[in-house]
């Protein structure tokens, strides 16, 4: 009896045994995810999204978009009882750049009576302290001279042309709300051809100024033609509203812009000088800057706009460069994400030839493998290294946004995986 007992114990314990097994072997699978591996080159993609495809998007219902002017300008400029002696008019001050009286007026510099000028904050210039620092070197730089019109009473709408892709939601987020109060309406462009205006809160929370299309080639001259194509009957492009254009990843200086909305004095097409940072603002590429994307008028592209942007973006001399190598014109944060996401980012520019690995060696690209790139500082080829960045030495770190809003973005602020390290050090902190 008690043989049989046993007997009935053992069978019952092989049986839960083989349970086990079969249940780990599954999890383990699906951890794993689907493994694609490209037979010529022996590179292999792992993402561990569960084992789930890309499927097409679900078709969005028609929404109406809408073009709300911004920019309130007795809030922008103050107004003095002084008389600007070249334009003859009542001296402007620019708020953001002019120091505040202890009264609330702004602060006015009259040590010469010839030439009152308004009290600009460090790093702002002009008389009516309107450059930011980034625009006066990129004037200085042109040779351009400052007795042009200043500010202006109409201001310019913003329509900005944004590269992206459902891999890069969490760049997408900065780009969008770095702007937010400065931009009319985005036009954004999803290469993987599987964003909706649900796949980030940001693009839900305000849908009717964003233009989603989905497209193998998001070019500055296909989304603009899109625009030209779904703009509201109501709704018509001004010669003077300002067209912006970004690459994938890059994001623009925020006082750059809002210069480029309320002023009539600087030249087009202007680019911008980008800090050329990968997988966060911890890591700076060797090349350190990347001169990309443009900004110009509508006029400029109103009779040829597809040989005036092809034009805008291959001309080898710009009218005006935004930023240098100590004031950068925004940021290029190239592969900034979770390593999911890179990892799935990585895979889609391979297969379609946007990046290729400079060596022959089989690679198996997965989370621990951008992990360990991230974690030592070496491109996604795992050869070429990076340069730290030290976050409180940098005063462009990070953009405005980022860095009112910190808690939501560690994985691009800090390096959290050099911290799993022995040898890392408080740098990253």
């Amino acid at each position: 009896m008690i043989n049989r007992i046993d007997s009935k114990f053992l069978l019952w314990g092989l049986f839960l045994l083989q349970l086990f097994l079969i249940g780990a072997i599954l999890h383990f699978s699906i951890i794993s995810g689907p493994v694609r591996e490209t037979a010529e080159s022996g590179i292999k993609f792992i993402s561990s999204d569960g084992g789930r495809e890309y499927l097409s998007p679900p078709r969005e219902s028609s929404r109406e978009i809408v073009i709300k002017e911004l920019g309130n300008y007795t809030r922008t400029f103050a107004e003095t009882a002084f008389v600007n002696h070249l334009t003859r008019q009542p001296l402007v001050c620019f708020r953001e750049g002019t120091i505040a009286e202890s009264d609330g007026s702004v602060g006015v510099d009259l040590n010469d009576t010839e030439d009152v000028r308004c009290r600009c904050h460090p790093g702002w210039h002009g008389v009516d302290c309107g450059q930011p620092e980034v625009i006066w070197r990129a004037f200085m730089a042109a040779r351009i001279p400052f007795n042009f019109t200043l500010s202006h009473t109409g201001r310019h709408r913003v329509i900005y042309l944004i590269q992206s892709s459902v891999a890069s939601l969490q760049v997408l987020e900065i780009q969008l709300m770095e702007l937010l109060d400065v931009v009319e309406l985005f036009v954004v462009c999803d290469l993987m051809e599987m964003m909706t205006i649900k796949s980030s809160s940001v693009l839900s929370s305000h849908r009717q100024r964003v233009l989603l299309m989905r497209h193998k080639d998001c070019s500055p001259q296909n989304m603009y033609q899109h625009l030209l194509m779904h703009l509201p009957k109501s709704v018509s492009l001004r010669d003077n509203d300002v067209i912006l254009f970004s690459p994938l990843d890059g994001i623009f200086n925020r006082r750059a812009i809002t210069y480029m909305k309320w002023y009539e004095n600087w030249p087009q097409p202007a680019r911008f000088r980008l800090k050329y940072n990968v997988y966060g603002f911890f890591w700076q590429h060797p090349d350190n800057t990347v001169v990309s994307g443009v900004a110009s008028r509508a006029s400029t592209f109103r009779d040829y706009p597809q040989e005036s942007l092809n034009r805008a973006l291959t001309v080898d001399k710009a009218a005006m460069i935004i930023g240098d190598l100590n004031h950068y014109g925004g940021w290029l944060c190239k592969f900034c994400g979770q390593p999911i996401d890179i990892v799935k980012r990585l895979e889609y520019e391979f297969e379609h030839e946007h990046y290729a690995f400079g060596d022959s060696n089989p690679k198996t690209i997965d989370v621990s493998y951008v992990q360990s790139l991230v974690t030592k500082g070496f491109f996604v080829d795992g050869q070429l290294k990076l340069n730290k960045v030290q976050r409180f030495g940098d005063r462009y770190y990070t953009p405005k946004y980022v860095e009112q809003n910190s808690w939501n973005f560690d994985n691009i602020i800090t390096n959290i995986f050099a911290h799993w390290e022995d040898d890392s050090d408080d740098e990253y902190l």
